[in-house]
């Protein structure tokens, strides 16, 4: 993925974190519904130096409705195991730059969700920390996500 100009290559992903992937691929699915695409560790191009590659970015409208690489998008979720403190810092602010009003983290390993929102000044205004006997309503869809859902 390209970050500020910077190419940074990920590592193979392990197991746990392609489980949860799955998990939260199904659940957004089915809270956003018809009319929605959750595109998995695809481009996002924020600026001309900046194209992280999501675990999971929602936009409007279906594949066929894109002839490029969506620049922004209603809801990006990431997976972290081993990446916990790249998703929470750098990509967090990254994505608070970029506007993007909802940004998840899935901590496989803590067993939580980390949700930010509402982006103001280069950082989320909102932040929250739910465990498994959490519910999230994602800000765009009309249902809402247990986030036990979400994990493995």
């Amino acid at each position: 993925m390209l970050i500020d100009g910077v190419i940074l290559e990920q590592g193979p992903m392990n197991p746990p974190h392609a489980i949860t992937l799955g998990f939260v691929e199904e659940a957004i699915r089915t809270a956003f519904g018809p009319g929605w695409w959750p595109r998995q560790q695809s481009p996002l191009i924020l600026g001309l130096d900046t194209d992280p590659e999501p675990d999971l970015a929602v936009v409007p409208g279906r594949p066929r409705d894109y002839t490029a690489h969506p620049t922004t998008a209603d809801l990006v979720v990431d997976g972290a195991d081993s990446s916990l403190s790249f998703d929470t810092n750098e990509k967090r602010l990254l994505y608070a730059r970029a506007g993007i009003r909802e940004y998840w983290v899935v901590d496989i390993n803590g067993r939580r969700l980390l949700v930010y929102r509402d982006p103001q000044a280069g950082d989320y205004a909102t932040q929250q920390i739910l465990g498994p006997s959490d519910v999230v309503s994602p800000l765009a869809a009309p249902s809402a996500v247990r986030v036990a859902d979400l994990l493995a």
